[in-house]
């Protein structure tokens, strides 16, 4: 049996039939259930969560692109999903008509899936990024496309500033 520990083992030691099935999970304390969606599986699937529970992902076109890796924490990511107008329009009427302003919350998870047996490799996902707000939303006719980031985690600001007044030395640097 092929056993995948995280994202790492999958790209560098996992057999060619291992491929990684990503999913999106969208919630907001409104919707009665969150939105499922799996990218790479036509038929649906049902996963196991990191708590244990097994849900049923649907199936849906998705697009995920992963932000730029950066040193201050911040992880974003760029989803198209393929809905031609059906699945989240009605779901943010009801965010608006309730004059809410939470984000609808976004988890990213990714799994092990062989599909040579059609059998995950490992029950549970291997990457995850969770705690992401919807904050930014653009729609047409085929698609919605919407980014997900943390909060900004380093807007504190530390250290000392410097100016004129206190270090008359640094006007040369200028």
């Amino acid at each position: 049996m092929v056993t995948i520990d995280d994202i790492k083992d999958l790209h560098l030691d996992s057999s060619p039939s291992i491929a990684l099935l990503e999913t999106l999970e969208v919630s907001h304390s409104l919707w009665s259930e969150p939105i499922r969606i799996v990218t790479n599986h036509a038929d649906g699937v049902d996963a196991m969560l990191e708590t244990g529970e097994v849900v049923s992902f649907e199936f849906a076109p998705l697009i995920i692109n992963k932000g730029m890796t950066s040193d201050d924490l911040d992880q974003n990511l760029n989803i198209t999903l393929g809905d031609l107008g059906e699945i989240v329009p009605p779901l943010i009427k009801q965010i608006r008509d309730a004059a809410s302003d939470e984000f609808p919350q976004v988890t990213y998870r990714a799994y092990a899936f062989n599909t040579a047996s059609m059998t995950f490799a490992k029950d549970k996902p291997i990457d995850i990024i969770k705690g992401l707000n919807i904050e930014q939303m653009s729609r047409d006719h085929q698609a919605t496309t919407f980014d997900a980031k943390t909060s900004d985690k380093n807007t504190v600001k530390t250290g000392r500033p410097y100016s004129l007044d206190e270090y008359p030395d640094l006007k040369g640097l200028l």
